[in-house]
């Protein structure tokens, strides 16, 4: 079967002010690890169908939109990037969050929503437990800390952290935290970049 000829395809109009849904289908589909048959099967669509939209060779019904929106617990607006998410909340129970152990002592559970572009992480800190070495990577981080008392050190500097201070730094540059104290404490971070 020959390939279709590209300029029978309909041309994108950027003044629309919205993704190409086939772009769309084809990022979420793939993040989620999903065959257009699976997803035909789930939306009642023809896999032939979804595979023309995604190269680009046919547009699409909004009661079809909105099938297919549904397939990745969106809603059509959502779906096309009006909202930030799913038009229903998305539950993360505790007891499915990743659990890393960073340190002797300290425990970090691991929130990942790739479709806001960032991560979340909660640290639970011992008594007197901390990082052995400095952590650096891409992005920037905002740190809270939700119990107890922290020493984030940054560059080299250290900012000891009590319940409800928080701290923002690019990520690039050498940290780490530590608990001196004899009572627990906790921090939740919102990391810029996937590091987990």
């Amino acid at each position: 079967m020959a390939a279709p000829d590209p300029s029978l395809r309909a041309p994108r109009d950027p003044e629309l002010g919205f993704p190409p849904p086939g772009e769309v289908l084809r990022r979420l589909r793939t993040h989620k690890g999903m065959s257009l048959r699976q997803v035909a099967a789930e939306c009642g669509l023809s896999v032939s169908f979804l595979a023309a939209l995604e190269r680009g060779e046919t547009d699409i019904a909004l009661e079809r939109l909105g099938r297919l929106a549904k397939v990745f617990d969106h809603d059509v607006g959502s779906f096309l990037g009006f909202s930030r998410g799913p038009a229903t909340p998305s539950v993360f129970p505790r007891e499915k969050q990743e659990i890393l152990e960073r340190a002797p002592g300290v425990v970090y559970r691991v929130l990942r929503s790739p479709e806001l572009g960032y991560q979340m992480v909660t640290g639970d800190f011992a008594p007197h437990s901390g990082f052995t070495e400095d952590l650096q990577h891409e992005g920037s981080d905002l740190i809270t800390v939700t119990r107890g008392t922290l020493v984030a050190r940054y560059n080299g500097a250290d900012h000891e952290l009590r319940t409800g201070d928080c701290i923002q730094w690019s990520a690039g540059r050498p940290h780490s935290f530590r608990n001196d104290t004899a009572e627990p404490a906790q921090m939740v971070v919102v990391l810029f970049s996937s590091l987990y």
